[in-house]
């Protein structure tokens, strides 16, 4: 497979099943590109096969009865989306949306079909990524409970950052994200974000460009997601 999609191997679900699954995903999928904003599929879509981000940054896309489309869920390389349809065959029921420039390793639904019928074990391994989402959707929930403006933000960038425990606390995060999509997902104006974030910068928690947030320090925003 190419080389791009090595970043599967240290990152995201994929890294974390059995080097054969892994390879039979890799050697099928199809790298795909897409320019900021464009939809990769929308809510409705057939069935349509896995979808896995190897650079750029894509958000999951809600369309809710009564309002209109936004984005939820940003996500970072070695993310993977799309196991409901692998399961179920029936139409997407979210979209997924290109937030930069973007490269992304599709694994058509008849190639994972395949897989299957190979190794019928390949079930296993994609039951894991549904419950790998599904903590990530807890862990913006608990960040929006927090009560305090400036910790709320701080909580919603480690979840965006995917910062686990055993990361150094040195380490620098690099989140491609905007001041508007900031606010959204936390509940705040765009205004106070912009306040927030220029206060982090200052206190030397993060570094801030357009769309191009900088994490500096780890436990620096963890203390600052603590101060309830």
């Amino acid at each position: 497979w190419p080389r791009d999609l090595d970043v599967f191997c240290s990152a995201g679900w994929l890294s974390e099943t059995s080097e054969q699954f892994r390879d039979a995903v890799l050697s099928r999928c199809i790298v795909r590109e897409y320019k900021r904003n464009d939809s990769v599929y929308r809510t409705g879509d057939d069935a349509g096969g896995l979808f896995g981000l190897v650079s750029g940054g894509v958000a999951v896309e809600v369309t809710p009865e009564d309002r209109d489309p936004y984005l939820g869920l940003f996500a970072r390389p070695g993310f993977w989306i799309g196991e409901y349809t692998l399961i179920t065959r029936r139409p997407r029921v979210i979209g997924l949306r290109a937030t930069l420039d973007s490269i992304l390793a599709h694994l058509p639904l008849a190639q994972w079909d395949n897989i299957v019928a190979m190794d019928p074990v390949a079930w296993r391994w994609l039951a894991m990524l549904p419950l790998r989402n599904e903590m990530k959707l807890f862990a913006i929930a608990d960040a929006l409970l927090v009560p305090r403006a400036p910790a709320r933000v701080a909580a919603m960038l480690l979840v965006l950052a995917s910062a686990e425990q055993h990361m150094a606390p040195s380490a620098e995060i690099v989140v491609e994200i905007g001041h508007e999509e900031i606010a959204r997902i936390t509940n705040l104006s765009r205004s106070s974000v912009g306040r927030i974030l220029d206060d982090f910068a200052q206190r030397g928690l993060i570094a801030y460009k357009y769309r191009r947030l900088r994490i500096i320090s780890l436990s620096g925003l963890q203390a600052a997601r603590s101060s309830l």
